[in-house]
């Protein structure tokens, strides 16, 4: 591929992935099949019902919502592709808060049946719903045309924490509602891994757009620099398989074939990555390209992730 990686970029990246294998091991010390961070977001055709795969499944979507709301935000205050990108804005607004009322309350169109009743989840669900408020107010704000070039930026600011607490709940609730023995050690790890995929696709494309459009912060920069190497990193330790990490190559020539789709997407957008981190910005066409080839791979990885649970089923 053609990003050019220093050594210390691939020592942070490999750092990353073995820190996570770390986590995955933890987790299932403490709770057999409890998966670290988000990798659990898995299709309910391929999760037993097991009373929470559910909550499981759509806590782990609140991470990379956690990304897509700043990313598709700050595209349509660019003015890119605005039909879209407003839609997918206003489609991730509405489906964070439709999952942390579910989460809590319940919901049977979802699949969660009853009310939260664990006190530490309720208090975690308070605290999602408490850093989300501010950053609904400010998507309303852009989705009505009053949105600034200040908005943006802040409600980036505003959406790291966020993240960090939707990382906490995921590892919070596999560990209460996850069912011993459904998924192995090597599988729970895996599939953490490709989850965190999608997140990281959000991230690439929040922050190209955040500094190609002029209102970055800071620290938008090393963000991308560190979500690309990650995402490369992870992506091609899933394809080719890493034994430092403990990574296995594909199990299944589906998985296999997902996975070098995603390639192939990368590559298409890697280009446009690398001329951000040397510092051009890019034109509007080549913003709404980046915008389209992020969410293709958040969904390629959705794909892979669940063809992943399925292989674990059938013990591949």
């Amino acid at each position: 591929m053609g990003f050019q990686w220093s050594n210390e970029m691939t020592r942070v990246a490999t750092t990353t992935i073995r820190t996570m294998a770390c986590a995955a091991t933890f987790a299932f010390s403490t709770a057999p099949i409890a998966i670290a961070q988000n990798a659990v977001v898995l299709d309910a055709q391929f999760v037993e019902d097991s009373g929470g795969a559910e909550r499981i499944n759509l806590v782990g979507k609140l991470r990379m919502l956690s990304q897509r709301v700043p990313a598709s935000a700050c595209y349509v205050q660019a003015d890119i592709n605005t039909d879209d990108t407003r839609a997918m804005m206003l489609s991730a607004q509405k489906e964070f808060a439709t999952i942390t009322a579910a989460l809590e309350f319940g919901n049977e169109d979802l699949g969660i049946s009853g009310e939260e009743t664990r006190r530490k989840t309720l208090v975690g669900i308070s605290k999602l719903n408490e850093l989300w408020m501010p950053i609904s107010a400010s998507v309303d704000q852009i989705a009505s045309g009053n949105g600034t070039d200040e908005v943006v930026r802040q409600l980036a600011d505003d959406t790291a924490p966020l993240l960090d607490m939707a990382i906490l709940m995921v590892t919070e609730i596999s560990q209460q509602y996850s069912q011993p023995g459904e998924l192995l050690l090597r599988d729970s790890m895996v599939i953490d891994i490709a989850g965190r995929q999608r997140m990281l696709a959000q991230r690439v494309s929040k922050n190209i757009c955040l500094i190609s459009a002029g209102v970055a912060s800071e620290s938008a920069m090393s963000e991308l620099e560190q979500a690309t190497t990650t995402f490369e990193t992870s992506l091609m330790a899933l394809r080719n398989g890493m034994e430092a990490a403990g990574i296995q190559r594909p199990p299944t020539p589906e998985i296999e074939a997902g996975l070098d789709s995603v390639i192939a997407d990368w590559q298409e957008i890697l280009p446009k990555i690398n001329r951000v981190l040397a510092g051009e910005q890019l034109d509007d066409e080549e913003l709404s390209l980046v915008f389209g080839f992020s969410n293709r791979l958040t969904g390629g990885m959705n794909s892979v992730v669940g063809l992943y649970a399925e292989a674990s089923k059938l013990g591949t």
